[in-house]
């Protein structure tokens, strides 16, 4: 099995509140942790608590914070780029060669501010579909995990 160089940040607005959702979050960074570096950080969600604009700008900026250590941001957005899972471990293989350490960004219910979109040097669309935010988490983590599994040639993928 060989390991990514490099590490992988996953900074998401909110904590996953239900118990089911956590534990798979665990087992996906837990199999994660086994190929790459990878660091969960979770940003305040302030939806409901100030006017939506207030509430996006704000969680905007947490988000920036957080990924702040990162070389090459990369947005979950709805209208990002989609690609099959062999193409989302080769972008992963480039983008951790060239830059070494990628933040994937995960917006709230409210999605991502225009600042946020505007300081990322990519967009990847886990689907056309909308999901919840808490299971765009999981999916990305899975997706991580697959990408990991195939630059390893292990046999998860198939």
């Amino acid at each position: 099995m060989a390991r990514l160089s490099g590490q992988l940040d996953i900074v998401a607005v909110g904590k996953l509140r239900r118990q089911p959702w956590r534990a798979v979050q665990e087992d996906y960074l837990k199999r994660l942790r086994r190929y790459t570096s990878v660091q969960l950080f979770e940003v305040k969600d302030v939806v409901g608590h100030r006017p939506d604009a207030v509430a996006l700008q704000r969680e905007g900026e947490s988000l920036l914070r957080a990924a702040g250590g990162a070389h090459c941001r990369i947005a979950l957005t709805a209208d990002g780029r989609e690609w099959s899972s062999p193409e989302l471990a080769a972008f992963l293989q480039r983008r951790i060669e060239i830059y070494g350490r990628l933040a994937f960004l995960i917006g709230g219910p409210l999605g991502l501010s225009p600042e946020v979109l505007d300081a990322c040097d990519a967009t990847l669309s886990l689907s056309r579909l909308t999901f919840p935010h808490e299971l765009a988490r999981i999916l990305l983590l899975e997706q991580l995990y697959r990408a990991a599994t195939i630059l390893s040639g292990d046999p998860y993928h198939k």
